[in-house]
């Protein structure tokens, strides 16, 4: 069998000239691409529509002090706080200070709850508890008589690890991480 041989070319004739490349678009006006981004964390947590003002906050520890939720929110008067519990969550303390876990369903945790008239009130309350803790929702019980009984809410649970909180482990990289500064030396 014979092997076929490709056409010859005259070798004084140079090649055709590629064509040019297209001008690059302008920046503003490229198109995004086809498909969207990955986000930049890896959060899968679904995505919730923002709180609708005013809302419950339930409060364990410091923030039952009303003289501290003044401070912090910088009002001109100590608030109104309403004895309340949670179910389904429990303490453990985080050093010095008492975290929100997430614990078995039928197990209760008491403190406070306000009623967060405004967004800035909210932020107010997200910087004190540092990065440490996420706004979760809740269901809000009173205890205290007045209405209503119960209500949706917001609180905050410890971000990190709670199996190291119940173990009592603590881990300077992540609190210093988490509350964005550094142990004291």
């Amino acid at each position: 069998m014979q092997a076929k041989t490709p056409p010859t070319t005259d070798p004084s004739t140079p090649p055709p000239p590629l064509p040019p490349p297209p001008p690059p678009e302008p920046f503003l006006t490229r198109k995004p691409p086809p498909t969207p981004l990955p986000p930049l964390t890896q959060n899968n947590k679904p995505l919730r529509p923002p709180p609708t003002f005013p809302i419950y906050y339930f409060f364990y520890g410091t923030l039952t002090s009303p003289t501290q939720v003044a401070r912090i929110l910088d009002l001109p008067e100590d608030p109104h706080l309403r004895k309340a519990e949670v179910t389904g969550y429990a303490i453990a303390k985080w050093g010095d200070y008492p975290a929100l876990i997430n614990g078995s369903e039928g197990q209760v945790v008491s403190g406070s709850a306000y009623l967060v008239k405004s967004e800035e009130e909210a932020e107010k309350l997200a910087r004190y508890e540092t990065n440490a803790y996420e706004v979760v929702d809740c269901l809000v019980f009173f205890k205290d008589g007045e209405q209503p009984d119960e209500a949706e809410g917001k609180v905050f649970v410890y971000a990190g690890d709670a199996q190291a909180l119940l173990e009592r482990r603590f881990d300077r990289v992540l609190w210093e991480r988490q509350m964005g500064g550094r142990v004291g030396l």
